[in-house]
C-alpha cells in the first residue's frame, strides 16, 4: 500500500504534519470573517477581492461555495472533478453548521498533499537515490525550506496537488528503474490520467517516465493506446461533460447578469474596471507570439536573464522581502531586487549545488529522468514564455528536482568532499527555513 507510512518514515511524517498544520492554521486565522459566511452571497467579490497571495488563485473557494468556475478547465480538467463532490459536501456542512467550510476543505487537501509529498521525497532519497536516513531527512526538509514550495502548501490552488502527483510518479518510476523492471501500462495510464488531469502538460512528464522505464516499448501501439490515448480521451470526455452541464450554463448566466447591469446604466463602471485591469496586465507582460488562443499566453519579449535570476531561481527559492507575496497582476513588479547581498549569495549557493548535482549524477538514469522533466518546464517558460511573468508560482512543478540533485552530490562524493556537500546543504536548508518561514509568518 503506497500510502502506508513505515516505521522509518514516522519522524519525517510527524515533523511534516506539525509544520504544515501549524502554517495552515495561521493561514486560516489570517482570513477575514467574511470567508466563513454562508448563504446566497457574492462569493466572487468575497474571495477574489480579499485574497492576495503571490498570484495564486482562490477559485477553488468560490467553486466549493457556489459551483461557479473561474479557472481554465481545459488545462485542469480533473480539478473541477475533484471539487465537485466537495462542493456538495460543503453545501451539507453549510446547512448543518451555518458556516462556509470551503476554506477548511481546501486546506485539508493541502495538508494531505504536502504530507505525502514529504513521504514520497523521503522514499526517493532512501530507495531510489539510496542515501542514508539522516541525509534523506535533511533533503526532505530542504524541499520544504524552498519559498514557493511552502507557499504552494498553504494556498487554495492546484499546485500542491500537482506536486503530490508528480512526486508520486517520480517515486514509482524511480523504483522501477532501480529494480530494472518495466512500468505496467495500466499503472502508467492511471498516473498520466491523474497528472495531466490536474495540469495538462504534466502528462508529458509521465509519458517520459514510461519511456525511461520501458525504453522503445513505450512507443508501441498498445502502449500508446493504453497510456496516452485512453487517458487523454477520458479527460476530453470529462471536460465536455463539464462544459455542457456546468460551464456553458454559467457563461449564459454571466452574460445575462452583465446585460442586466448595462441596462441599469452600469456599463461604464464595468468597462472602466476591465480597462484598468487590462492596462495593468499589458504594462506588466511581454508580447505574445500571437493573439490566437493558447499562443496568446506566450511571451517573447520578457527578459530571460532577469527572469532566471529574479524569479525562476530567485523568488522560487528565496522569497523577496520587498513586495512580499504580492500579486504581479495587481501590485507587484515583474522583477524585484533583494535588499541584502547575502540573499544573492544564498541563491548562488543553491544554484551551484544544483548544477554540481546534475553534473555528478549525469550518468545516473534517474537523474537524467529528472533533468528531462526540468527540460519541459524550461521549454514552456523560457522558450515559449508561458507564465513567465510569474514563473515562481509554478515552482512546485519542477523545483523538487533540486534536492534530488543535492542527494546525488552527497551520495557520489567521498571523504572531505562528502562532508562539505552535506554541510553546504544543511546550512543552505537552515538559512532558507529561517528566511522563508519567517517571512511567511510575518505576512499573516
Amino acid at each position: 500500500m503506497i500510502l502506508k507510512i513505515t516505521k522509518e518514515e514516522y519522524p519525517v511524517a510527524i515533523a511534516t504534519l506539525v509544520v504544515i498544520a501549524a502554517f495552515t492554521t495561521l493561514t486560516i486565522l489570517s482570513y477575514p470573517d467574511i470567508f466563513f459566511k454562508s448563504g446566497k452571497l457574492g462569493y466572487w467579490t468575497i474571495f477574489y477581492k480579499n485574497f492576495r497571495m503571490s498570484g495564486y488563485d482562490c477559485w477553488s473557494f468560490i467553486t466549493l461555495s457556489n459551483l461557479r468556475v473561474h479557472f481554465e478547465t481545459s488545462r485542469h480538467p480533473l480539478f473541477l472533478s475533484v471539487l465537485y463532490p466537495l462542493y456538495w459536501l460543503n453545501q451539507w456542512l453549510m446547512d448543518a453548521t451555518g458556516q462556509n467550510c470551503a476554506v477548511y476543505i481546501m486546506h485539508a487537501i493541502d495538508i494531505f498533499c504536502a504530507f505525502y509529498t514529504s513521504i514520497f521525497i523521503f522514499r526517493i532519497m532512501r530507495h531510489v537515490v539510496c542515501v542514508g536516513k539522516g541525509d534523506a531527512a535533511l533533503l526532505t526538509l530542504s524541499l520544504f525550506s524552498i519559498g514557493h514550495i511552502m507557499v504552494a502548501c498553504i494556498v487554495p490552488d492546484h499546485f500542491v496537488i500537482s506536486l503530490f502527483l508528480l512526486t508520486l510518479t517520480l517515486y514509482i518510476t524511480g523504483r522501477h528503474l532501480a529494480e530494472k523492471t518495466p512500468m505496467p501500462l495500466i499503472k502508467t495510464g492511471i498516473l498520466l490520467f491523474l497528472t495531466a488531469g490536474i495540469t495538462l502538460t504534466n502528462g508529458a512528464k509521465t509519458f517520459i517516465s514510461l519511456w525511461f522505464a520501458n525504453k522503445r516499448k513505450a512507443w508501441s501501439p498498445k502502449a500508446l493506446f493504453v497510456t496516452v490515448f485512453i487517458p487523454l480521451a477520458t479527460l476530453l470526455a470529462i471536460w465536455c461533460i463539464q462544459y455542457v452541464t456546468i460551464l456553458e450554463p454559467q457563461e449564459q448566466e454571466t452574460k445575462r447578469i452583465e446585460n442586466k447591469k448595462r441596462s441599469q446604466g452600469k456599463g461604464k463602471e464595468l468597462d472602466a474596471w476591465a480597462d484598468s485591469r487590462n492596462k495593468w496586465l499589458t504594462d506588466h507582460r511581454g508580447k505574445p507570439l500571437s493573439d490566437m488562443p493558447i499562443l496568446n499566453l506566450t511571451d517573447v519579449t520578457t527578459s530571460r536573464t532577469k527572469t532566471l535570476s529574479s524569479n525562476f531561481f530567485g523568488e522560487s527559492i528565496q522569497l523577496h522581502d520587498k513586495y512580499l507575496l504580492e500579486d504581479m497582476s495587481h501590485t507587484r513588479p515583474m522583477f524585484v531586487e533583494y535588499t541584502h547581498a547575502y540573499n544573492y549569495i544564498a541563491e548562488a549557493v543553491a544554484v551551484i549545488l544544483f548544477l554540481i548535482g546534475l553534473w555528478i549524477g549525469r550518468r545516473e538514469k534517474f537523474m537524467l529522468l529528472c533533468l528531462s522533466w526540468t527540460a519541459i518546464d524550461v521549454l514552456l517558460h523560457f522558450v515559449l514564455g508561458f507564465g513567465i511573468n510569474e514563473v515562481y508560482i509554478m515552482a512546485a512543478d519542477w523545483i523538487f528536482i533540486m534536492p534530488i540533485a543535492y542527494a546525488y552530490t552527497i551520495k557520489l562524493s567521498h571523504g572531505t568532499t562528502k562532508i562539505l556537500a552535506r554541510c553546504s546543504v544543511a546550512v543552505l536548508t537552515l538559512w532558507l527555513c529561517a528566511w522563508n518561514w519567517t517571512l511567511i509568518l510575518n505576512s499573516f
